[in-house]
Order: structure tokens, then C-alpha cells, then sequence
């Protein structure tokens, strides 16, 4: 093939992927976040153990605008935390 193909657009896109990408792969692992989130499910894992739902939760925390959306969104879906607590019970 002696005819050009590769856009001088395409790989100004390539280029820029790349760079994000080193940028992301240069950055130090944070156990930080990972640390955090835990803590989280884990008072959540006890509230639904104590009988309370995520919407129990949320009201709860309607003060820091707390939703069951959030919930969802950061430690996964209520009833998946409750097939957990259920298998680890059973286990138990």
C-alpha cells in the first residue's frame, strides 16, 4: 500500500490516548479510595443486617444529601450487599 491512510487527525488521537495513558500509568496506586468505600459498605453491610434498607439509610442522612442512588452508585446495588451478608452468614 503506497498511498497514505493514516490521518493526520487519527493519529494526533492516538497520540493524545497514548500520553493520557502513560500520565495514568505513572501515577502512584492510592489504597485511599479502595479504603474508603470499604469503610463504607461496611457501616452500610451493618445497618442492612440491623434491619434497614438503603432508603432507610438515606433518610437517616438526609442532612449530607445522602440518596439511594449514591448508595447504588458507590457500593453497589442493595440487594447484592444483602446476597453477601446472606452467603458470609451461612458460611458462619
Amino acid at each position: 500500500m503506497n498511498a497514505q491512510f493514516i490521518t493526520r487527525e487519527l493519529l494526533e488521537r492516538c497520540r493524545r490516548e497514548q500520553q493520557i495513558q502513560h500520565e495514568r500509568n505513572s501515577q502512584r496506586f492510592d489504597p485511599a479510595p479502595i479504603s474508603n468505600r470499604k469503610e463504607l459498605s461496611l457501616l452500610v453491610e451493618q445497618a442492612l443486617g440491623d434491619g434497614d434498607s438503603y432508603a432507610d439509610i438515606a433518610n437517616h442522612h438526609h442532612d449530607i444529601a445522602l440518596t439511594e442512588a449514591e448508595l447504588t452508585d458507590l457500593i453497589g446495588p442493595e440487594q447484592a450487599l444483602r446476597e453477601r451478608i446472606e452467603r458470609f452468614r451461612m458460611a458462619h
